[in-house]
């Protein structure tokens, strides 16, 4: 009876140690895309190429898609997609980082998934692997450095 009270007990508390299947990501990427952006169909595969080499549980791409904000869409469609990519930045932590970059297409900004911190940003002229390589120094900022210290001096995102 003893024994079977210990096997529970440690079987209990072997369950409650592994990560939950819902478990947040470490990092997002927030990448500012559309149908017609040229930068973005060269940006959207080496992004898809990089996140790939990480766990799917750690890394989250999320698609802020302008594509609708073109001329030919008219001014409701593009007035709707403004707002869609707001809402959509404000629920990953992200509504400052719409603020600062709003409509802006081909760039992807690497962010902290628990507070939306910018810590790197990708863009065209980088390759899969530079790519990949600031997202090994975003997952060990994200992880181990205290929020609002996540930043690296170098921080490679263009201004506005």
């Amino acid at each position: 009876m003893v024994l079977r009270s210990i096997i529970s007990t440690c079987f209990a508390v072997l369950v409650l140690s592994l990560p939950s299947a819902r478990a947040e990501p470490v990092l997002k990427i927030i990448n500012f895309t559309a149908d017609w952006c040229p930068n973005c169909h060269i940006l959207n595969p080496r992004l898809a190429e990089a996140v790939s080499e990480f766990p799917a549980s750690e890394i989250e791409i999320i698609d802020l898609d302008l594509t609708r904000m073109s001329a030919e869409y008219g001014e409701q469609a593009r007035a709707t997609a403004l707002a869609d990519a707001a809402s959509l930045a404000d629920t990953h932590h992200a509504s400052a980082l719409w603020q600062k970059y709003g409509p802006t297409t081909g760039l992807a900004a690497i962010i902290a998934a628990d507070t939306g911190e910018v810590i790197a940003c990708a863009m065209r002229p980088m390759r899969a692997d530079d790519i990949a390589d600031q997202l090994k120094l975003a997952k060990i900022l994200a992880k181990y450095a205290r929020p609002g210290n996540r930043t690296p001096d170098h921080i490679n995102c263009p201004t506005p």
